[in-house]
């Protein structure tokens, strides 16, 4: 029997496309990467790419509309975890130009990093850029209804 499409199975597929049209963007092949910071301790992001001298680290974020409490802490999370990878890889590698990217499906839900706020001016300070990537719109619907399903609504 097959089961039904999760929320999960929904953000991370959509997440997967839009590492993917990033990647053209580009012009680089972005792939997920677990990477090691220290005392055996890893972390994966969504999208790394590595030539001689840069490097390129991304996290996605598949929702549509503003985001919750919690969901504003797994996007800072994540901003923490780019900043902290870069932080680790610049001390290896002083030399390494490293660009770091926080990429969203959605404009609205893109807010938690943009505008006035404390979240802003941090992405600023630690060099993190945000990028809202076009999906179909019917990616963007499979989004919004698994989000609904799972209590999260959009808006």
């Amino acid at each position: 029997m097959k089961r039904k499409s999760s929320c999960s199975d929904v953000q991370q597929l959509a997440k997967k496309l839009m590492i993917n049209e990033f990647s053209g963007q580009l012009g680089r092949e972005l792939g997920k990467a677990t990477i090691p910071i220290g005392r055996g301790v890893k972390v994966t992001v969504d999208g790394f790419h590595r030539d001689d001298n840069r490097v390129t680290l991304v996290e996605a974020w598949a929702h549509v509309g503003k985001a919750k409490s919690a969901q504003r802490n797994k996007v800072l999370g994540d901003m923490l975890k780019l900043a902290l990878v870069t932080s680790v890889l610049r001390r290896s590698r002083p030399d390494l130009k490293i660009e770091s990217y926080l990429v969203f499906a959605d404009r609205t839900a893109a807010g938690v990093v943009s505008g006035n706020g404390w979240a802003s001016h941090a992405a600023k300070e630690f060099g993190i850029e945000t990028r809202v990537i076009p999906l179909s719109s019917e990616v963007i619907n499979t989004i919004k209804e698994a989000q609904v399903k799972t209590g999260h609504p959009y808006g």
